[in-house]
């Protein structure tokens, strides 16, 4: 019977019939070695730093999390490798947000060990999951996805970036399913081919089943179901693209104005003036243009250029209205002046003078300082009319031909025009009277004609300057602005509201982070107030629930900082020119990288022609050496990812107007158009520049589902997370060594 038995063929046997080596069956990594844990986990960090933006190495973010995650499984002494993947985190986070030091390196600390707390959680999840032997296929896109959903969603604390998803912002096809799933569709498929190659190099190759070996099942899932995955994603992807031109329609040209101004707390600030002005100056660039509208980047207007502040009579006003306006103005200097003091100081500071005096001022300033001849050539007829009654008034201007009017706009240009020599001298005649108000002598030429309206001009320029640094001087020069490039100008700047239920006292007046609308006609009573407000920067919380608690909290963000009142309203304007008419949703700043607030921008109302415009001021993420110019940091183009997901999620244009950059136009599947940046070299950009942006959009007739129905897809991952993490988290004896 022995003979008989081992006289059988080994191949007559099943291959899975005989026993495999139980080596075959069980994790053979084990990490005895500290510094391998260390080694693995520094490497992810690198891996995943740069498959994001401006690195753009978004292949790697398909296996970045295979070291990290093997360390954590592979690692023999739990707390130390749990620990390690925590420290890892750290320097990720130090790594990537290391921008954030630069205008406060309390908040750079307190955030890179807050989000560092998340490495920390997934390390302990991941290392359990594995040890256990789970398919990491569909475990580490649950659990990573989750705690993504929750660093958004943790009030105050909210962070949405650098989600996986974003190092695939260039991959257009791929992304298109962010309409479905928000860009955690996208995440979530980047962790299944990391979790799919964690099983492949990680996980046993054969599982008992029955008192047998059999090849893993979950292995051959992972790959199957990522597969069709992927398949699905792209066909979904080329469906989406090949029906954009279907569903567009053509929407306004738009143009940028992008300065460069850095900002920083420890040195003087550059005054409010020079910022309108050299927005002012850069717009003259576009006339001509046929710019339907342009757009001025957050906080470019001096504060208070709103109505409700232009239109105020303070000589009327109670004596507490009076200085709560006055601390919200002068926050460093009020305290220490009476009332009647700053009453007439807020006089003069809102202007005193009719409106007509300030139009004429202005626009007798961007003729004299920032037009020249070619750009003046390119004004219409309407527009010379326009011009030339705010600079001389109407009954001067009456009945005077456009010719007139025009050589009247001419000769406040500076330098020798060219053109003067092909003027009728009739029309140069009629010219001068009105800007000299009396008649030139029979005798005089066009030299004499012209010394003395260059005197008269010289005599008003110290007075014209003095009406343009009050509010309504500023707002008749946006309005100016607004005339020469024949559009409307949207542009962002601080505000000063009335506050109906003032608590505690002083706070009658308010202060906004505001998107305002600028016509011929000045200011529209149309403004957007940013609703979602930066913590421990733009306000300090507890004021009216816990006062001594914000009081305390106050006293570690700089005074210079001044608190803002969160809006409430999800305003939006309305763009008509002639026949054709938009819409513009305006999130300020950080508020485009909030996916759900843009969500409810885009539902509140009509979709088919609407557009979302982020106004942005990144001069504090700017760094200053000593002896070189500023530079731009990676926060620029990190910020402009968000803006290619707000307009795939919503299907809507994005514009973007940001101080030192970086300013573009992304389409509504997620191409970015044009960009305003420079580029130095094959590698190399430079972001802080300063230019304008120009470029007709395409408005979408579609309504996604993530509009509609919002993160219902992360929503879904949440609840089988939370189970995973239960069980996760529940010691067995078999695993009492475990972390």
């Amino acid at each position: 019977m022995k003979n008989e038995r081992s006289s059988e063929s080994p191949a007559s046997k099943g291959v899975l019939d005989s026993s495999p080596p139980p080596e075959v069956m069980r994790n053979n990594l084990e990490l005895r070695r500290r510094l391998s844990v260390l080694l693995l986990t520094l490497l992810t960090m690198v891996l995943l730093g740069i498959s994001f933006a401006p690195f753009d190495c978004w292949y790697v973010a398909y296996f970045a999390l295979l070291p990290w995650a093997m360390a954590m499984a592979g690692g023999v002494r739990g707390w130390f490798t749990v620990l390690t993947g925590w420290f890892g985190g750290l320097v990720f986070w130090a790594g990537m947000v290391y921008w954030l030091a630069i205008p406060t390196v309390p908040g750079y600390l307190g955030a890179i060990v807050y989000l560092s707390l998340y490495w920390l959680v997934a390390s302990v999840l991941v290392r359990r999951a594995m040890r256990r032997g789970w398919g990491m296929w569909i475990v580490l896109p649950v659990l990573w996805v989750s705690l993504e959903f929750l660093r958004a969603r943790v009030p105050l604390l909210g962070f949405p970036w650098f989600f996986l998803a974003q190092s695939q912002y260039q991959q257009t096809t791929l992304i298109q399913i962010a309409d479905v799933t928000g860009q955690y569709g996208v995440s979530f498929f980047v962790a299944m081919v990391n979790g799919v190659l964690l099983d492949l190099f990680h996980g046993p190759l054969f599982v008992p089943l029955r008192g047998k070996a059999r090849l893993s099942l979950h292995m051959f899932c992972g790959v199957v179901v990522t597969g069709l995955v992927l398949a699905g994603m792209l066909l979904y992807g080329y469906y989406r693209l090949r029906q954009t031109p279907e569903v567009t329609a053509p929407g306004p040209k738009i143009g940028v104005v992008q300065e460069a101004f850095p900002l920083a707390l420890e040195k003087p600030p550059t005054p409010a003036q020079t910022f309108l002005e050299a927005h002012a100056h850069r717009s003259m660039q576009l006339i001509g243009s046929g710019c339907d509208l342009v757009i001025w980047p957050e906080t470019m207007l001096p504060a208070g250029m709103n109505k409700a502040v232009l239109q105020t009579d303070v000589r009327v006003l109670d004596d507490a209205v009076v200085r709560s306006l006055a601390m919200k103005q002068w926050p460093a200097d009020a305290q220490q002046y009476s009332t009647p003091y700053l009453r007439e100081a807020l006089n003069r500071q809102i202007g005193p003078e009719s409106w007509d005096r300030y139009r004429g001022a202005a626009v007798r300033f961007l003729l004299q300082r920032y037009l020249d001849e070619s750009q003046f050539r390119k004004l219409s007829d309407a527009q010379a009319r326009c011009l030339a009654f705010r600079l001389l008034g109407l009954p001067r201007t009456r009945e005077k031909t456009t010719a007139a009017l025009r050589a009247a706009l001419l000769l406040h240009l500076p330098g020798p025009p060219a053109t003067w020599t092909q003027l009728d001298p009739a029309d140069v005649r009629a010219a001068a009277r009105m800007i000299l108000d009396a008649p030139l002598p029979k005798d005089a030429d066009l030299p004499t004609a012209v010394r003395e309206i260059r005197k008269v001009l010289a005599g008003r320029e110290k007075l014209d300057r003095e009406r343009l640094e009050t509010q309504r001087g500023r707002s008749c020069l946006v309005e100016t602005c607004s005339i020469l490039l024949d559009c409307p100008i949207l542009a962002g700047g601080s505000t000063f509201q009335r506050n109906s239920l003032p608590s505690p006292p002083g706070d009658e007046w308010v202060f906004e982070n505001s998107v305002l609308w600028f016509d011929a006609t000045g200011p529209s009573d149309v403004e957007y107030a940013k609703i979602i407000l930066v913590p421990f920067s733009e306000y300090v919380p507890g004021k009216k629930d816990w006062p001594a608690m914000h009081r305390l909290l106050r006293k570690c963000v700089p005074e210079l900082m001044p608190q803002i009142q969160p809006g409430r309203a999800l305003t939006r304007f309305q763009l008509d020119r002639g026949k054709e008419h938009w819409q513009l949703a305006t999130p300020i700043c950080f508020e485009g990288t909030i996916a759900r607030l843009c969500r409810r921008m885009v539902a509140a109302g009509e979709k088919d022609r609407l557009l979302l415009a982020n106004l942005s001021n990144d001069g504090w993420f700017v760094r200053q050496p000593k002896q070189n110019p500023p530079q731009g940091t990676f926060e620029h183009t990190q910020h402009l990812v968000h803006s290619v997901f707000r307009a795939v999620e919503n299907r809507v244009p994005v514009i973007r107007a940001v101080n030192t950059g970086i300013s573009a136009l992304v389409s509504s599947d997620g191409t970015i158009q044009s960009i305003l940046e420079l580029r130095i070299d094959e590698y190399r950009k430079r972001t802080m520049v300063s230019g304008v942006l120009e470029g007709k959009t395409l408005v979408d007739r579609r309504r996604s589902l993530y509009s509609l129905h919002g993160d219902l897809f992360a929503y879904c991952l949440v609840l089988p997370a939370m189970g995973l993490t239960a069980v996760l988290l529940r010691r067995r004896d078999v695993h009492r060594k475990e972390v």
